[in-house]
């Protein structure tokens, strides 16, 4: 019971963890990490996606779009990722733990 809890309580608070791993990594990175760039000397697909994340959470969604276009299709899809997780894991199984208690109850 407490391990399932744990874990409803880890996805449910994902997005915070992203959120500040985001703002402390753009605002605190000045070099880059990519090993594809830093091998090849070309912006790989992934390139600008942490700082476009950062752009968004300031709510400047052209800066986000113009650091990486392709943000406009993982920012929503890290979301429906996400809702879909936490409703799995809360969503049945609470759910079902409450319709077995209105059960018993009647």
């Amino acid at each position: 019971m407490f391990k399932r809890d744990f874990n409803i309580i880890l996805i449910a608070l994902a997005p915070i963890f992203f959120y500040i791993g985001v703002r402390w990594f753009a605002l605190n990175n000045t070099h880059c990490i990519c090993l594809f760039k830093l091998i090849t000397g070309h912006e790989c697909w992934g390139c600008g996606m942490t700082r476009a994340f950062n752009a968004l959470f300031e709510l400047d969604f052209q800066k986000a779009y113009n650091l990486n276009p392709r943000v406009i299709i993982v920012a929503p899809l890290l979301i429906y990722i996400w809702g879909k997780t936490l409703l799995n894991n809360v969503g049945t199984k609470r759910i079902k733990m409450l319709i077995e208690k209105i059960r018993i109850a009647k």
